[in-house]
């Protein structure tokens, strides 16, 4: 018997999908799943490690916080384009607390993290200063 390339490809594809579908059946409705659950506001906002890196008002009805690697070309993107404007409308106006948190992928990420902190150990302003640059000179 030969198998020609395609109906090989047909019956690889039905198996998996035959397979997959029983996957599905075994698995809880989806209303049953805990996706709902919450999380306390206290324990989200509570910093791990290393104090919170934050810029503007700290009664601001919202806060958003940002992990972010110094490596991650999509986290320079967003310093790049999307933050200046952020902090102009919302966060210089005091209508967003912002939170900085680290989340470096790789060694290059924490050496550069480190170096803000020394940075900016007595003033925040020279951190996120040294973060901007940081991620403008990112390859």
């Amino acid at each position: 018997m030969q198998i020609t390339r395609r109906k090989f490809c047909q019956t690889t594809a039905t198996l998996a999908l035959a397979t997959s579908m029983v996957g599905f059946a075994s698995l809880p409705p989806f209303r049953d799943m805990a996706f709902a659950e919450t999380v306390p506001t206290d324990e989200l906002m509570k910093p791990e490690g290393l104090p919170d890196m934050a810029m503007g008002n700290d009664k601001a009805s919202v806060t958003v916080i940002e992990y972010a690697s110094m490596t991650c070309p999509h986290c320079a993107h967003f310093q790049e384009v999307t933050f200046p404007e952020l902090k102009k409308r919302y966060i210089d106006t005091g209508k967003v607390r912002y939170i900085f948190r680290e989340f470096p992928l790789d060694s290059l990420a924490a050496a550069a993290f480190m170096l803000a902190r020394c940075a900016g150990k007595d003033d925040k302003d020279k951190y996120f200063a040294l973060v901007d640059t940081l991620f403008r000179q990112q390859r």
